[in-house]
C-alpha cells in the first residue's frame, strides 16, 4: 500500500465529523422550519432556494481546485479552511432567534444556508478527490473510500439518532454547537496527517474550454450521475422519517426507532462491502443493492405501519439497500476520472469530483422540497395536527406514508435500467487505464488488454 495506517484511519474520521455536519442539515432542516412556525410550502422554497446557488458554487469550486496549486497541496489547503467554516455556519443557522418574523426566519435560514454550501463544498470536493492524490493503485482507492463511506454512514446513524432523541430537550442552538464540536475533533486528524503523493497529470492546468470539452465527452460520468441523481430525487426516507414519526406516530420516540432500523443493520452489512470489493465488481453489487431497496419499499408500502414489528423490519430490509448504495457510489467517481483522462488526456480530479456534490446536495435539496410539495399535495398538513396527540389526519397520515415507501423506489427502478444497459465501465478495464495514465504500460499494451475484454 502507498497510504500509511495513520492517514487511512485519520481519512476514515473525516468522513465520519463530516457526515455529522451533513446529517443535521439534510435530514433535520426541514422539521427545524416546521419547529418554528414555517409552512409545508414555504419550507419546501426556503430549502430549494440556497441550492440553486449550490449547483453554481460546486462547478466553480471544482474549476478552482483543478488550476489551482497550493505550496500546501492541491486539496488539504481547502480542508484546513472549511475545518473552522463549517461549525461557524451550522451553528449560525440553528441559532435562529424563534421570536423574529415568519420572512426573517425564511431570511435567516436562506442565508445561513448558502453560506454553508460554500463551505461544506471547500471540504467535500477536496476530500473525495484526495483518495486519488493519496494512492494510484484502484484496488487500494476503492478500499480507503469504501470504509470512508461506512464511516460516514455510522456518523449519520449516531448524528441522526441523537438528533432526533435530543433536539426537543436541548434545543436546536445547544445541539448544534455540540455536534459542531464533537465533529471538528474527529475531522483534525486528517488535518494534520493528510498528505498529498500522487501528481498525476498535475502539469499545466487546462483552460475552461478544454475542461468542458473533456467533460463533455466523458459519458459514463453523464450516465452514472444521472442515475443516482434519479435515486437521491426519490429518496424521501431519511427526510420524511422524523416528520412521520412526530405527526402519524406521534411518538418521536418511534422515530428515533426507525432511523436506527433503516440504518444499524446496514452497517454491518455495508462492514463486509471492502471485502465484496474484492471478490465481486462493485458495479453489481450496486446494482443488488438498489434492487433490494426497492423491493423493500414496496413490501413496506403493503404490510403498513400499524404493527411495529413488521414496520422495523421493513425498514430494516430498506435500509440495507439504502445504505449499500451510499457506500459504494462515491468509488464510480474516481474511475470516471482515470477514463475521462484516458480518453481526453486530461486528468481534472477537482470538477469531477465537484460534480459527484454537486448532484449530491441537488438531489437531496430537491428531495427534500419536494418531498414537502408531496406531503401538502397528499392532504399532509402539520397546522392541523391534534392538539392533544401531536398527530394528522387520516388523509395526512396515509399522504405521509405513500410518500414515505413506494415513491423512494422510482427513481432506482429508472436507475437500474439505465445503468445496466449503458454503464460499461468495469473494475478491470479501470485499473488498465489507472496504469496507462500513471506511465505504467503504454497506451498500445492498454488497448490491446482491453479489447480482450470486451
Amino acid at each position: 500500500m502507498q497510504t500509511t495506517k495513520k492517514e487511512r484511519i485519520s481519512y476514515y474520521l473525516y468522513f465520519f465529523g463530516q457526515n455529522m455536519f451533513y446529517m443535521i442539515i439534510a435530514s433535520f432542516i426541514s422539521v427545524f422550519l416546521l419547529n418554528h412556525g414555517v409552512s409545508e410550502t414555504v419550507a419546501a422554497s426556503v430549502i430549494f432556494a440556497p441550492q440553486i446557488w449550490d449547483v453554481i458554487n460546486d462547478v466553480i469550486f471544482g474549476r478552482i481546485v483543478d488550476k489551482c496549486h497550493f505550496k500546501g497541496g492541491k486539496f488539504m489547503p481547502w480542508l484546513k479552511v472549511s475545518w473552522f467554516l463549517i461549525p461557524l455556519t451550522t451553528v449560525f443557522i440553528f441559532c435562529m432567534p424563534h421570536q423574529i418574523s415568519a420572512t426573517a426566519k425564511c431570511v435567516w435560514v436562506i442565508v445561513g444556508y448558502c453560506l454553508w454550501s460554500v463551505a461544506y463544498t471547500m471540504c467535500d470536493t477536496p476530500i473525495f478527490a484526495l483518495s486519488t492524490a493519496m494512492t494510484d493503485r484502484v484496488d487500494e482507492r476503492n478500499s480507503i473510500l469504501s470504509i470512508g463511506r461506512v464511516s460516514g454512514t455510522a456518523a449519520a446513524v449516531i448524528a441522526t439518532l441523537a438528533i432526533e432523541g435530543l433536539y426537543t430537550n436541548l434545543g436546536w442552538p445547544l445541539l448544534s454547537i455540540s455536534l459542531s464540536i464533537v465533529a471538528m475533533a474527529l475531522m483534525l486528524p486528517m488535518i494534520v496527517w493528510g498528505k498529498e503523493r500522487n501528481q498525476a497529470g498535475s502539469g499545466a492546468s487546462p483552460t475552461f474550454k478544454e475542461m468542458i470539452t473533456a467533460l463533455s465527452g466523458n459519458k459514463y460520468l453523464i450516465i452514472f450521475y444521472f442515475a443516482f441523481f434519479l435515486v437521491g430525487l426519490t429518496n424521501t426516507v431519511q427526510t420524511v422519517i422524523p416528520t412521520f414519526a412526530q405527526y402519524v406516530l406521534g411518538d418521536t420516540g418511534k422515530g428515533t426507532i426507525l432511523l436506527a432500523m433503516s440504518i444499524i443493520p446496514a452497517i454491518i452489512v455495508a462492514s463486509f462491502l471492502p471485502f465484496l470489493c474484492k471478490k465481486i465488481d462493485k458495479f453489481w453489487l450496486y446494482i443488488i443493492c438498489l434492487g433490494i431497496f426497492v423491493v423493500a419499499s414496496v413490501v413496506q408500502f403493503f404490510f403498513g405501519y400499524e404493527k411495529d414489528i413488521p414496520l422495523y423490519i421493513t425498514m430494516a430490509m430498506r435500509g440495507v439497500g439504502l445504505v449499500g448504495t451510499n457506500v459504494l457510489v462515491y468509488m464510480f467517481t474516481p474511475d470516471c476520472v482515470e477514463y475521462g483522462h484516458y480518453t481526453s488526456g486530461i486528468r481534472q480530479e477537482g470538477i469531477t469530483f465537484s460534480i459527484q456534490t454537486c448532484v449530491t446536495k441537488l438531489s437531496a435539496a430537491l428531495m427534500s422540497s419536494m418531498s414537502l410539495l408531496l406531503l401538502a399535495l397528499f392532504g399532509f398538513k402539520a397546522a392541523n395536527a391534534d392538539s392533544v396527540t401531536g398527530t394528522v389526519d387520516a388523509v395526512g397520515a396515509y399522504g405521509c406514508w405513500n410518500v414515505l415507501t413506494w415513491i423512494s423506489a422510482i427513481g432506482p427502478v429508472i436507475a437500474i435500467v439505465l445503468l445496466i444497459s449503458k454503464y460499461k465501465l468495469r473494475d478491470s478495464s479501470v485499473s488498465l487505464m489507472a496504469r496507462c495514465n500513471a506511465g505504467e504500460i503504454s497506451r498500445e499494451e492498454c488497448e490491446t488488454k482491453l479489447s480482450n475484454m470486451a
